[in-house]
């Protein structure tokens, strides 16, 4: 994940996540937030499929939804 960027005019902090570098995951076990942005583990050098890595953000359902419709794949752990 980059460093944030912060704009102090207006006060924002913008982090991004792509479709290529996180996953979208569903935790069925999830008390408080189910939905997460988890870093893709890069395996490829060993010819498998990317493993995930651990929840860097969490989501509400409807930001979820939104990621799903912006390209990103989803899983469930």
């Amino acid at each position: 994940m980059e460093t944030p960027k912060i704009n102090n005019q207006n006060t924002e902090v913008i982090f991004t996540f792509t479709p290529n570098d996180y996953f979208l995951v569903y935790n069925q076990k999830g008390e408080e937030y189910q939905w997460s942005l988890n870093p893709r583990i890069d395996r490829s050098y060993k010819g498998k499929d990317d493993d995930c890595g651990t929840a860097k953000f969490y989501l509400t359902v409807e930001e979820a939804e939104m990621c799903k419709k912006a390209g990103f794949d989803w899983i469930t752990y």
